[in-house]
């Protein structure tokens, strides 16, 4: 993405009017900042001016590579695509439909254990996470399983007491012990 963005001359250019415009911003902002606090201040802009200008100088040259790399070409000119890209005679696979695996949506089992974090879910993913996690622990034979929703100001603790509340496989929960999280974690009890 950012190659197609660098090889367009229009967004470099932009690029180039927005540092510049952020430079007379500064520029203006130090003025008045001067007044107040003393010439000092413009060290402190001309490292910024310096900043800005190796940032743009280094965009500038990212930009030419990807236009060069764009066109197949180095920017020394030397032809950076292969003359010849046939596969034949070769025993190596031509495409990702002969790989094994690649092109296909496979999926991914996760194993079921006796605790799941569920801090790596969005908020509004954590009742369906928990019905399904509840199904697939009692399915599993699990008698016990920890929700670890974190401590926090509670509102995902309350969130996933509301599901173990109603759902049909839970006989009882309550705050896990302090070596396994307190009240960052829920124990759960499933039926038999």
């Amino acid at each position: 993405m950012w190659r197609e963005l660098l090889s367009d001359p229009q967004v470099l250019r932009a690029y180039v009017v927005a540092k510049a415009g952020m430079l007379l911003l500064a520029g203006g902002a130090t003025l008045v900042l001067a007044r107040f606090v003393g010439p000092r201040v413009w060290y402190g802009y001309l490292a910024f001016v310096a900043l800005m200008v190796l940032l743009t100088a280094v965009m500038l040259v990212l930009g030419l590579l990807a236009r060069a790399g764009s066109r197949g070409e180095s920017a020394a000119g030397v032809d950076l695509l292969p003359t010849d890209c046939s596969n034949e005679g070769s025993s190596e696979a031509s495409s990702a439909g002969d790989i094994p695996g690649l092109g296909e949506m496979t999926e991914v089992v996760v194993p079921i254990e006796d605790a799941i974090d569920l801090h790596s879910f969005a908020p509004r993913e954590i009742p369906d996470v928990v019905t399904e996690y509840l199904a697939a622990a009692h399915e599993r034979g699990l008698q016990e399983v920890r929700l670890i929703h974190g401590r926090g100001i509670g509102v995902q603790r309350e969130r996933v007491r509301s599901v173990l509340s109603s759902h049909p496989l839970v006989l009882e929960y309550s705050d896990a012990p302090v070596d396994r999280g307190g009240w960052g974690a829920t124990v759960v009890r499933l039926r038999s």
